[in-house]
């Protein structure tokens, strides 16, 4: 794996950096953060104190450099904060572009080097200790510090409730990612809709209600063609979930909707109370066996079930193999 990204700093944040500056309570805090193109790292804000700091952090990372005027003049302290709920992505770029961007301010010109994930803890980067916490670090490469910090943080994400979904072996019963339904829970949008639509979105790694529509009949069922997706479909009293995944639908897709079926539905379950009378599992939409879904309550499904059984069951007797004829003396 690549421990650098190819992202470097903009020359406005350098220079700007280098610049001397006074802050009203002898601190200059600067923050700098990748550009929406993910081609450089830009310069983003400053701020003359910890606590306006903290009130402006949004749940994503960024750099933050901090001086004291005072007693460290020539250096910042540096400090990468990396919310635990922030985007995988952005956790693991941000990681394997820090070495460059620290090298490219200048070594002189950087004292302290920490990771933060909690706003709180920006109170501590200025603590002075009594051992160099660079010592250790000094003796290690740059592309040594950056694998240990982005092994340090898959392991924290492995820790925690948020897992990498390629961490995931098989299905897990628990959901990896957020829920995102607007202003009505799921079983809610299903009380007024009787098709929900679901998609995952990679990006902010959440399960989103893309879509939603009232149908007359099963037939009138469509599912979404283009990508993957979670179809939960009402007919009468009975709820049905189906999972689509298109030919032609790309590997990493297959892999995150097919490790997250089975923790939205547990989820589905247990926070919106929803029961299912089939969960159906198709490629294309075409595949789709509208004789599934064509059942719109209990007492249907009872009878359906029974009329299944007797016909397994008298297929099984109608082919018993037939016993030879006697042997003859």
């Amino acid at each position: 794996m690549s421990s650098q990204s190819g992202i470097s700093a903009e020359q406005e944040l350098i220079d700007f950096l280098h610049n001397p500056s006074q802050g009203s309570q002898g601190l200059r805090i600067v923050t700098a953060g990748v550009s929406d193109d993910f081609t450089s790292v830009q310069l983003k804000g400053t701020y003359d104190s910890l606590s306006l700091l903290q009130s402006n952090l949004r749940n994503e990372p960024i750099y933050v450099f901090v001086k004291d005027l005072q007693k460290s003049p020539n250096q910042y302290a540096f400090a990468s904060y990396v919310p635990d709920s922030s985007p995988v992505k952005l956790k693991m770029l941000y990681a394997s572009t820090k070495n460059t961007l620290v090298r490219q301010i200048g070594g002189n010109s950087i004292g302290k080097q920490v990771l933060i994930t909690d706003p709180a803890d920006f109170q501590d980067v200025l603590e002075s200790k009594d051992a160099d916490p660079q010592q250790g670090a000094a003796m290690l490469t740059e592309s040594e510090r950056t694998e240990i910090e982005i092994s340090q943080q898959q392991q924290r994400m492995k820790l925690g409730n948020r897992k990498l979904v390629s961490q995931n072996e098989g299905a897990p019963t628990s959901l990896v990612f957020d829920v995102k339904s607007g202003d009505f829970t799921i079983n809610e949008l299903l009380q007024q809709f009787n098709v929900v639509y679901c998609r995952i979105d990679l990006d902010t790694e959440q399960i989103q209600v893309v879509d939603k529509s009232n149908i007359n009949e099963s037939t009138q069922l469509k599912i979404l063609p283009e990508h993957p997706s979670y179809t939960l479909y009402r007919n009468g009293s009975l709820n049905y979930f189906i999972y689509s995944c298109p030919s032609g639908s790309k590997v990493k897709e297959r892999m995150v909707y097919a490790s997250n079926r089975l923790g939205f539905i547990n989820h589905l379950k247990t926070q919106d109370r929803l029961e299912f009378a089939r969960v159906i599992e198709i490629g294309d939409p075409d595949d789709l066996e509208l004789s599934l879904i064509s059942t719109s309550s209990q007492e249907e499904q009872k009878q359906e079930e029974a009329e299944e059984a007797s016909a397994r069951s008298a297929s099984s007797r109608k082919f018993n193999k037939p016993k030879g004829p006697g042997r003859r003396r």
